[in-house]
């Protein structure tokens, strides 16, 4: 599937597709890759103290993926997938499509936080969906 990373003045850099992807495709969209490392303390709190919880940090490093952003009304849905392994502890995280992508559409996807969760932080969406809630923290 080709891809292309575009810049967006009001969300800095975009993933868009240059071709058409159809909904149920057996094409993933992206494949996360970055550091996986684990969860700093100060963050572990909002993990329910869970000792082995990691994240995908592609701040510095990665692929294409890193480039997808959040929409409340997405065209991707998130799904892990095991392909070096059956170990539950390192899935791949891959995009597919949730619905038909036309060529030159941004690809995004609901990052899911949940609003208030992070006390005195408040991140406001920009995503522009109609169905937009507003806020990301």
């Amino acid at each position: 599937m080709k891809r292309q990373v575009a810049v967006k003045s009001t969300r800095g850099f975009a993933l868009k597709s240059t071709h058409g992807i159809a909904i149920k495709s057996t094409n993933m969209a992206s494949v996360e890759k970055g550091e996986s490392a684990p969860v700093r303390k100060n963050t572990r709190q909002f993990y329910d103290g869970e000792e082995s919880c990691y994240i995908i940090d592609a701040k510095l490093e990665g692929n294409l993926g890193r480039y997808l952003n959040h929409s409340c009304s997405p065209n991707l849905f998130v799904q892990n997938v095991f392909v070096d392994t059956h170990d539950l502890r390192f899935p791949w995280v891959a995009f597919f499509a949730s619905k038909r992508i036309r060529a030159g559409t941004e690809l995004t996807w609901d990052y899911n936080y949940e609003v208030g969760s992070v006390e005195g932080k408040e991140l406001l969406c920009c995503c522009g969906a109609i169905e937009c809630r507003g806020r990301l923290l």
